[in-house]
């Protein structure tokens, strides 16, 4: 890749070298008259020659070294003075070629961005090239060639013995001067591994983009434009898949004076151990919430009815025991009401278990409605027999509470096949006293239940309504 400045060279210029020879340059032809070779002195030339070639046009396309310092692109330690450009590599032979055009037609100096081959010393270099005569008024050019980047072996050899891929790149811009794609300049051995190329060679001059076509399809490609484009760095991490296999490299692209230096860390290990934890996370929360749904199920055969959902005896004890303590204890009322289906056994074997069942569903969603929630408690108590605890709650509001159970139950119909049914409830109302305990309160919402239904059934009767009689032991049929 060649980048080819013929205005603002003095800006573009970034090796003191090349900018004092061009300063040098346009103080000789300050006057109007022509650069002559004179003006590489001894001195100068102490300075730069192993940096310095001196061109004259061949005539054939091609040029012969008048001069080649032993520090110029792609010289190898033989002498290559007097001998033709043809003979160097075609990639350096056409940069010669293009600045001495250049410098020519423009009769100015003119600056060249390039890269050399991978087994160079030096990647990338900037070369200024001067039109200049000499003596006999003979066309002949001076290029000064300078490093850019990685100036010595020690630089490359660390880069390459690196554990992280690092590669070097400068900007590619659109016919709009955007910035489209980047030209890989440097690339270590890992680079080429994990991009999947044979080797450093196939990489050198080709597009960053090809190179590692995954940053591109993972969003990471628009982070490495940005970094071009806003000169701000950017670290983030994609899944790389190469003909080989697949890994996650993480990635941190920074800014630098010509383009960008990335370097990409393998961390496949890393995120396949965490990948790993994270399954075993998964795993030990799966196994935590079958656990907890099997806690669950177990409260619930141990809590609840599994007809009705509604709380089972032993849970309707535990709750209302608590219930009533904190009545008594805050000198609250507190009320109890025990109910019962009406004939009962009847609907059972007339219309079969199932259609009992079905009634006893219905009632139960009957009685949760009204209930005021984490205050008043329904359970299913036995048989068809029903329980309801009302916290602060008087003995008017209590029975107000019944009536409305006994009502809503009186107009519920239950469809079983072609028939209707149509249930009824009898219920009894007892409140908390100052030395109550919940079985003797329970035991008086009973004997109230047992006067209604005693009384005519559907209906509410209170613990005033009982009027035991001696020796009355008599037990009313559902």
């Amino acid at each position: 890749m060649n980048e080819v400045f013929t205005a603002d060279i003095e800006v573009r210029l970034r090796s003191g070298e090349a900018s004092y020879l061009l300063r040098l340059y346009r103080k000789e032809r300050g006057s109007g008259r022509q650069a002559t070779i004179a003006m590489l002195t001894s001195e100068v030339m102490k300075t730069y020659g192993p940096h310095l070639v001196v061109l004259e046009d061949a005539g054939d396309g091609n040029f012969v070294f008048l001069y080649a310092g032993n520090r110029v692109p792609d010289h190898d330690g033989e002498p290559i003075t007097g001998k033709n450009t043809s003979i160097i590599a075609p990639q350096t032979a056409e940069l010669y070629r293009i600045g001495c055009q250049e410098a020519h037609e423009l009769n100015d100096a003119v600056c060249i961005n390039h890269i050399t081959a991978p087994h160079c010393v030096v990647h990338h270099w900037e070369s200024l090239f001067l039109p200049m005569e000499d003596s006999a008024h003979r066309r002949m050019f001076v290029a000064l060639c300078m490093p850019r980047e990685n100036k010595d072996d020690f630089l490359r050899n660390l880069m390459d013995n690196t554990p992280e891929a690092i590669v070097a790149a400068s900007p590619v811009r659109d016919s709009h001067g955007e910035v489209v794609d980047a030209t890989v300049l440097y690339a270590n051995k890992v680079s080429a591994e994990l991009s999947g190329h044979a080797s450093v060679d196939k990489i050198i001059g080709t597009s960053m983009m090809r190179m590692f076509g995954d940053v591109a399809t993972a969003g990471g490609w628009d982070r490495n434009l940005s970094v071009l484009r806003t000169g701000k760095a950017a670290h983030f991490e994609f899944h790389h898949r190469s003909q080989v296999e697949t890994r996650w490299l993480r990635v941190a692209s920074v800014p630098t004076r010509d383009g960008l230096l990335a370097s990409f860390h393998d961390i496949t290990d890393q995120k396949r151990a965490q990948l790993e934890l994270e399954h075993q996370k998964k795993m030990l929360m799966d196994e935590m919430e079958q656990r907890r749904g099997l806690e669950q199920e177990l409260w619930a055969l141990a809590h609840l009815d599994p007809l009705t959902s509604l709380p089972n005896r032993r849970a309707f004890r535990d709750s209302a025991m608590v219930k009533l303590a904190e009545s008594q204890t805050a000198h609250r009322p507190l009320a109890v009401i025990s109910l019962d289906i009406d004939h009962f056994k009847h609907i059972n074997d007339a219309y079969g278990h199932g259609a009992g069942d079905t009634v006893l569903r219905r009632v139960a969603d009957v009685l949760k409605a009204p209930l005021r929630p984490n205050t008043d408690m329904a359970a299913r108590v036995g048989g068809e027999e029903f329980a309801v605890v009302l916290p602060d709650t008087d003995i008017d509001s209590a029975i107000a509470f019944a009536e409305k159970l006994r009502r809503r139950i009186e107009q519920t119909v239950v469809v079983v096949g072609e028939h209707e049914i149509r249930p009824t409830i009898s219920l009894g109302v007892a409140m908390n006293r100052k030395s109550t305990n919940l079985d003797e309160l329970m035991d008086r919402s009973d004997r109230a239940l047992y006067t209604a239904k005693r009384t005519g059934r559907n209906k509410v009767c209170t613990e005033v309504d009982v009027q035991p009689k001696a020796g009355d032991n008599s037990i009313v049929a559902a």
